[in-house]
């Protein structure tokens, strides 16, 4: 078995992040969502380890993190208008926290066909970083409010 042979075995039985219980909101779609995320940062990974050196490298590694870079958008969206909905009073705070992301994600895809393997791995690690703070933390904030308020909706 050759090195890039055992690579791949190691990626498609291993995931760069492991989904955790405490990202969980108890809010399903979120959750669900959320969960997606974290499997398509997966892809990406993958993609950026047992790629490198072939001819669809880049093409692969854009196609993946474009994808993820859409769904977080998306994702984005349902979360802000449910927070608005919900009267978060921390609504400014978290959505410029989401639109950090987008721009940091959309540059990055923009830009990866100039980049190092090695700065899309700091990438990859940022995409870690970034999932784990905020879904397991950021996201927590919102929570009580939006469980208050389906609460009170489902009631009347």
């Amino acid at each position: 078995m050759n090195l890039k042979t055992s690579m791949i075995q190691s990626t498609e039985k291993t995931d760069f992040i492991k989904w955790n219980p405490s990202y969980k909101t108890g809010i399903p779609v979120i959750d669900e969502q959320h969960e997606h995320l974290v499997n398509l940062c997966n892809d990406f990974y993958k993609n950026l380890l047992t790629n490198k050196g072939t001819d669809e490298y880049k093409k692969l590694v854009k196609e993946t993190l474009d994808t993820c870079v859409k769904y977080a958008a998306t994702h984005f969206q349902e979360e802000e208008k449910l927070m608005i909905a919900s009267n978060f009073s921390g609504y400014n705070e978290h959505k410029h926290s989401h639109d950090v992301f987008k721009e940091k994600c959309q540059d990055t895809c923009f830009n990866i066909d100039d980049i190092s393997v090695a700065e899309a791995i700091k990438f990859a690690k940022f995409l870690y970083e970034w999932i784990h703070n905020h879904i397991a933390h950021e996201d927590k904030l919102y929570i009580p409010t939006l469980k208050k308020f389906l609460q009170e909706r489902a009631s009347k």
